[in-house]
């Protein structure tokens, strides 16, 4: 058994790394009128939109200060590193990648955030991701990456090193580096607290790769608790040693678990169950002090998990809120309190983590909208609705506005505003036509967070973040006076409301999230819920004495209403969080704290950074890579992606001699214009050689041919992918136009004809023979489309949507006449009879115009033709063909998400099921030699039959593999058909935030 798990690891390992060199990650590009600048420091290149200057400056006096702190507890100082900013994009975040190594920035500030400022959140997570990969390069990966770069950096960390220890050391680094961080917000731990303590720990595999049957907490938080209990445990050493023996030892089949088990004397399974036993035993003794409060939970649990958030009273009778989950999509819900049921209302784009508002039936949100053409440009615009109607209306176009809060008439709404420089602002904005009213500063440029008004519609309430953390403030929207309410903590204060004149929010004082209350002079500090596994979002009502909040449970956060008057509500003292001192513990591990504080009066010297540095060689490889193709032989290529990801290059020599057609290779892809042009080039020779007797009807000859032809092919297209993203549907459309060259020389040989007399040959004549260059010049039209629902987690595939693609070639230039081609498909996606279930159906359609003449036999013409652009049943076999319908019929679904784990060699995730019924109508034009006549062909193909697909992770491999079997029974000829299939999905290896 150990050395077939060897052999069939080192397998996978060859196929994963084979398929590693060809992917390289891109965001995406930034808008084209950008004009770039750059700061170099000694350890950080940074380039930024000109207008982030000042922005730029704090973030490069935060990762200098860093420097020497962010890799202490690691053992490792990096390497210097390129970062770039894309901050005209409204989305948060940050990531680091390799190949090429960079770190890229999304700087602006969420409505989510913790207490601290964000780029100081994005300086510390994103920079200890970069400790972590640069200190894999040594070792055995050091000596790996002078054949093959960059790349094999990426590659290893990849395939050894779990996402779990990546992102949960950086969110545990985020914690022991700050006075804040996600180690001390009480609701990153809740969802594993509630899942431990009402339903059971989930084993290794099924806690790390998740579950389609039941929700499993992210790798963040898993990894989070994981890495902090055994570094509290066994101290800073344990991941030291692992990331230095995953370096050093890439060779090995388990480096990273031996590092593991070298301090702690356990493999990586066995030290999960203790860290997470030993967690539960923490949050069991301190569920044992806990006297929750009574509440009516007016939404139903729903064991495959689903959230109710952010709810608000319609009236007596009715509550609406706003559903998500793993197997919904975000919608917008109608409960009646009474009764207990839920109607759905809207369904809603890509939103960021933030309330939506009601007042006088309407209700307000946000949506993210990415630029048609510049992915790395997002919008935060308002969308408002009436909830009788449900008609939609949307309030701002192309704008960065977050948390927008409805008055209590509905006829204005108050959101705050973040320009593409990080200046913050309050905006009150008409809800008629969109026009804004007022725009108040925030105080020294603090963050405003989740505001909300009275019910005079004259103030509002909300959160400032400062640098020295969080504190309830009040805004008089008509004198523009802001009074600060609370004094700043580095605990988590979160969406206040004015409710009967006092300040009810939620907070984490206690270590678990619960609801508070405040009188609007900042005295009388009340406890008004206690909640078992955290309370927040709390507004009015139904009735004058009721609260709504929402309250977690290991299925999802459900909607609670109180009776105040029920409630035990306790004077309370804010004090130190219950989890410092294992905080301060972890912190004797690090150099100290790093000293943002002149951040602000920092002045560097920066300069112009020119979009055209294209090239940025990066990786290279003994073999011969074409990403475009996926084909890997022996030869070497060199890779290069520019630092704003608008220039992609690769350049590559094939040494297979098989394959000498393409010898030399080159593709160039440009993507910082409006279209999208690509430019490839290959080049080669072909060896010809014959040297024999040969005989045929009326002749004996001898072929005496050894000539080499010389091949080139060159493609150009210019395209404009255009993404027409808004609420519910994902749209894209993209038109392009190519055309491209192929060219084959001419070559000549002898044929000498003999002829047999006795016993010798005798000589005839010999004649040369000279097969003509070919050469073509073919343009290509198409245009793709479509217009897709989005889906749930759970959804095998899209259960509402249209997809057309229509295709035009042609040769109107010189050369060759290979004809032409029309071509259409049509893809149509509708719900299945069960939740989950999708119904897809395709159709298409292509016609040929022959081409010229390329060889005759004795009895028929051969004509040129372009290659099928529609597909022949599943199980059949295709052939030549003028015109050419398919149907394909598909009914998808999941079958079973058995969770089967065979330790250490399979995770078995979820099976799915396809059955099918495929037809297709083909003609055929036959041209006979002597008569010239044209005789016409007809044929149907049909097969039917299903599909079984398996994702699975073998031998504890972060990327799934899809394997599966096809069966098809062709009834015209009575054939059964059988086919495996294998698939790996990678889309590049990067971190986030």
């Amino acid at each position: 058994m150990k050395y077939l798990r060897s052999i069939l690891l080192s397998v996978i390992l060859l196929v994963i790394c084979t398929q590693l060199f060809g992917q390289y990650y891109s965001t995406g590009s930034d808008p084209a009128y950008i004009k770039w600048r750059q700061i170099k420091s000694p350890f950080f290149k940074v380039i930024y939109p000109e207008d982030f200057e000042s922005e730029a400056n704090r973030l490069v006096s935060m990762l200098d200060s860093l420097y020497l702190y962010g890799g202490y507890s690691l053992n490792h100082t990096p390497k210097p590193i390129p970062v770039v900013i894309h901050s005209h994009s409204a989305y948060s975040n940050g990531l680091v990648t390799w190949a090429p190594k960079r770190m890229e920035l999304y700087p602006t500030s969420n409505q989510s955030i913790f207490s601290q400022d964000y780029l100081q959140q994005l300086a510390i997570h994103e920079f200890r991701h970069v400790v972590q990969i640069d200190k894999i390069n040594q070792g055995f990966t050091h000596i790996l990456s002078y054949p093959f770069g960059e790349q094999i950096v990426g590659g290893i960390l990849g395939l050894y090193v779990p996402l779990w220890f990546l992102e949960g050391d950086a969110v545990l680094t985020e914690t022991t580096l700050s006075k804040s961080g996600r180690g001390r917000v009480p609701s990153f731990e809740q969802e594993i607290r509630a899942l431990v303590l009402e339903k059971k720990l989930y084993d290794y595999e099924k806690a790390y790769f998740g579950s389609y049957k039941n929700y499993i907490p992210n790798h963040y938080r898993m990894g989070y608790l994981f890495t902090a209990g055994a570094r509290h445990k066994y101290g800073a050493e344990v991941w030291d040693y692992a990331l230095n023996e995953t370096g050093k030892n890439s060779w090995s089949l388990t480096p990273f678990n031996k590092g593991i088990k070298e301090v702690t004397g356990k493999d990586k399974v066995p030290l999960y169950n203790e860290i997470f036993n030993d967690w539960k035993r923490k949050w069991s003794e301190q569920e044992s002090n806990l006297k929750v409060s009574k509440t009516n939970l007016i939404s139903n649990r729903d064991e495959a998990y689903k959230n109710y958030q952010y709810p608000f009273a319609i009236d007596d009778k009715h509550v609406i809120a706003e559903a998500n989950g793993p197997g919904e999509v975000n919608h917008f819900v109608k409960i009646n309190v009474l009764k207990g049921s839920e109607e759905k209302l809207i369904t809603t784009g890509l939103r960021n983590t933030e309330p939506f508002s009601f007042a006088n039936n309407k209700i307000c949100w946000t949506e993210l909208e990415v630029n048609p053409r510049w992915e790395n440009q997002y919008f935060s615009i308002i969308r408002i609705a009436d909830i009788n109607t449900l008609q939609q209306k949307k309030l701002t176009f192309k704008s960065r506005y977050f948390a927008p809060a409805l008055s209590p008439d509905g006829k204005r709404v108050a959101a705050i505003h973040i320009t593409t420089d990080n200046q913050r602002e309050v905006h009150i904005i008409d809800t008629f036509d969109g026009v804004v009213l007022k725009k108040i500063k925030s105080p020294d440029n603090q963050l405003p967070l989740t505001p909300a008004w009275d019910e005079t519609g004259k103030t509002l309430v909300m959160v400032l973040l400062s640098e020295n953390g969080k504190y309830l403030t009040t805004l008089n929207t008509s004198k523009q006076k802001w009074h600060p309410v609370t004094q700043p903590t580095f605990m988590e204060v979160v969406s206040p409301q004015i409710i009967n004149e006092q300040i009810y929010f939620s907070a984490s004082f206690s270590g678990i999230d619960n609801i508070y209350r405040i009188n609007t002079d900042g005295s009388g500090l009340q406890k008004v819920t206690e909640s078992r596994f955290g309370a927040t979002q709390v507004s009015a009502g139904t009735s004058e004495h009721h609260i709504l909040y929402q309250d977690y449970t290991s299925d999802g956060y459900l909607i609670a209403q109180a009776n105040l008057d029920s409630l035990e509500i306790t004077n309370y003292a804010t004090n130190e969080l219950p989890i410092e001192s294992f905080i301060e513990d972890l912190k004797k591990d690090e150099k100290g704290m790093p000293d943002f504080n002149h951040a602000d009066k920092a002045n560097y010297e920066s300069e112009p950074y020119s979009k055209w540095n294209i090239f940025n060689f990066h990786s290279w490889a003994p073999v011969n890579l074409n990403v475009n193709d996926a084909t890997l032989t022996q030869g070497i290529s060199l890779m290069s992606q520019n630092l704003l990801s608008t220039a992609f290059t690769t350049i590559g020599y094939n040494a297979n001699k098989q394959e000498s057609r393409e010898k030399y290779y080159f593709n160039f892809q440009y993507r910082a214009w409006l279209p999208v042009i690509e430019l490839e080039v290959k080049a080669g020779d072909e060896k010809h050689f014959e040297d024999g007797l040969f005989a045929n009807a009326t002749d004996t000859f001898a072929v005496n041919l050894d000539a080499k032809q010389q091949h080139i092919y060159a493609h150009l297209e210019m395209n404009i992918p255009l993404t027409q993203t808004r609420g519910k549907w994902q749209r894209h459309i993209q038109p392009s136009i190519s055309t491209s060259y192929q060219y084959a020389s001419e070559y000549s040989y002898d044929i000498t004809y003999v002829s047999l007399l006795g016993q010798q040959w005798q000589y005839k004549n010999t004649e040369t023979v000279t097969e003509e260059a070919f050469h073509a010049n073919p343009i290509n039209y198409g245009l793709y489309a479509y217009n897709i629902h989005r889906r749930s987690a759970r959804d095998v595939t899209s259960r509402c949507g249209q997809i057309i693609e229509l295709r035009y070639r042609h040769t109107p230039f010189s050369g060759n006449n290979l004809g032409s081609i029309f071509g259409v498909h049509t893809r149509l996606y509708l719900p299945g009879l069960m939740k989950h279930h999708s119904i897809r159906i395709d159709n298409g359609y292509h016609k040929k115009q022959r081409g010229e003449i390329y060889n005759s036999s004795e009895t028929r013409n051969y004509f040129y033709y372009f290659t099928d652009f529609i597909r022949f049943p599943r199980g059949t076999n295709g052939h030549s063909n003028n015109q050419l319908y398919s149907f394909k019929g598909d009914y998808i679904f999941p079958l079973v998400s058995p969770d089967l784990n065979i330790p250490g060699v399979m995770y078995l995730k979820r099976i799915t099921t396809n059955l099918f019924y495929d037809f297709s109508y083909s003609t055929n034009q036959i041209q006979d030699v002597k008569t010239n006549e044209w005789f016409k062909y007809k044929k149907n193909d049909q097969s039917i039959g299903a599909e079984l697909r398996a994702e699975l992770h073998p031998f504890r491999f972060i990327f799934p593999i899809s394997i599966g079997y096809r069966y098809a029974y062709i009834p015209n000829e009575k054939y059964h058909y059988n086919e495996f299939l294998l698939g790996m999905s990678f889309s590049g290896f990067s971190l986030g935030n």
